[in-house]
């Protein structure tokens, strides 16, 4: 199947690099416009920064402000959530997390949540997740949950999402996860990370490695196993899958039929 464009939103993670200046935006252009000249190109973008702090409401406001209607983004739970706490005793800060993301009204497509290496999965952190789930005000807001040791690719994990209609989320790393192209809500997460310690990538300028047959593979078992199932996609690249995001998001968006668009280097953009 060709999905229609508004069911499928890729996009990168992350919008601030550096080297993206003269490779995807204008090369003297202001940070503060970076957002408007991305969301001239794609339609959606992982939040990288939410998981290291909450951000103030006149930031989300500004996001907001800062590009279209049909613009998606996703966020990254707190990293003191998943990482340092492990879910346990988040009230505190799992309110005014999403209370800042609400401000983001229809703009905001769902929340990802990023667990450790190490959180592996056991009778006690099976019911550790069970108990976060019942937590999350579904009825609000998507989540997403991303799980990055093997211990969790299980039926039993499978179904606890089904649930809480929460999405397994699918990873492209080789060092941490295989592929699992679970669907366990009416929508699906994709996270196309690369190896981050390939060292043909020593910067974010241009794609270095070559991703082809990759993207190929991945677009023929979106467009056989995952679309037909799911009423929305969220898929984000890293700049380490090839070296350059931007790149490989149109790559992709070509092989499933959606248009795309050129970075455009001559339009000047207002501050304000």
């Amino acid at each position: 199947m060709t999905p229609e464009p508004g069911f499928l939103h890729i996009g990168t993670m992350g919008w601030t690099y550096r080297d993206w200046l003269g490779s995807f935006y204008p090369r003297d252009a202001d940070r503060k416009v970076l957002l408007q000249h991305y969301a001239r190109v794609f339609d959606a973008l992982e939040i990288d920064s939410t998981f290291h702090f909450i951000p103030r409401p006149e930031v989300v406001t500004s996001w907001h402000d800062r590009t279209p209607g049909t613009f998606r983004f996703t966020a990254k739970l707190p990293g003191e959530i998943t990482h340092e706490r492990g879910l346990v005793d988040t009230e505190d800060l799992l309110t005014p997390f999403l209370a800042s993301m609400a401000l983001l009204g229809e703009r905001l497509g769902c929340v990802l949540v990023q667990l450790p290496p190490g959180f592996r999965c056991n009778k006690e952190t099976f019911s550790r997740v069970g108990s976060f789930l019942k937590l999350l005000p579904a009825s609000d807001f998507r989540f997403a949950f991303e799980f990055r040791h093997g211990s969790w690719i299980k039926a039993e994990v499978f179904d606890l999402l089904r649930t809480h209609g929460v999405a397994w989320t699918m990873q492209d790393h080789p060092r941490i996860m295989p592929i699992v192209p679970e669907i366990t809500a009416d929508f699906t997460y994709i996270r196309w990370m690369g190896n981050t310690e390939d060292p043909r990538i020593g910067h974010f300028r241009e794609s270095v490695v070559d991703r082809t047959q990759e993207l190929i593979k991945w677009a023929e078992r979106l467009k056989r196993d995952i679309l037909p199932r799911v009423d929305t996609l969220y898929g984000f690249f890293n700049n380490y899958y090839s070296g350059h995001s931007p790149t490989d998001c149109n790559r992709m968006k070509r092989l499933l039929g959606l248009d795309t668009a050129a970075p455009d280097f001559d339009r000047q953009l207002s501050l304000f």
